[in-house]
């Protein structure tokens, strides 16, 4: 059974070590150990780890301010790549921001990073900007990629729900 944890400071012992993992096999510039307890600190952030059994398949990282989300990091393990994992949180990324009432949600992926943008593509996302040398190690240029959300009473969601994730 798979499932999605709200990472904590409260319960980010259990999590973390095992994130920073999936981070540095995932990255050529990986967040350290203090960007993700800055994130646990931010009171708009919000950390998500993807559970099976006791296994952390991946995670996400994103904001939530007003009615925009902006996802900041999303990552899966290189052993349950393929699997459709990517597309589950993603899903309930965005199945929560609908049911908060988000209009938008904004995220930069790197050009070379085709697996990612076809992912977000297939959401919906559409290249909307560059931002020139966003990326280090190697140097690169970042798309930016947004979503519209439906915001009338009663629509569903573009992936067909009308709930959120309850955190």
């Amino acid at each position: 059974m798979t499932s999605l944890v709200h990472v904590t400071l409260e319960n980010q012992e259990f999590y973390l070590e095992k994130i920073l993992e999936i981070e540095n096999l995932s990255f050529s510039a990986p967040w350290s150990l203090n960007g993700f307890l800055h994130e646990l600190e931010n009171p708009v952030s919000h950390l998500w780890a993807m559970m099976s059994e006791s296994v952390l398949l991946g995670y996400l990282c994103f904001w939530m301010v007003q009615e925009e989300m902006q996802l900041l990091d999303l990552a899966v393990h290189p052993r349950y790549r393929g699997l459709g994992h990517g597309t589950f949180l993603l899903t309930k990324m965005i199945d929560h921001g609908f049911s908060r009432g988000i209009s938008r949600i904004w995220l930069e992926v790197r050009v070379s990073g085709s697996t990612a943008r076809k992912l977000y593509e297939k959401f919906g996302f559409l290249e909307i900007g560059r931002r020139k040398d966003y990326y280090t190690d190697p140097r690169e240029d970042a798309i930016i990629m947004s979503l519209g959300l439906p915001r009338a009473a009663g629509e569903k969601s573009h992936t067909g729900e009308t709930a959120g994730v309850a955190f």
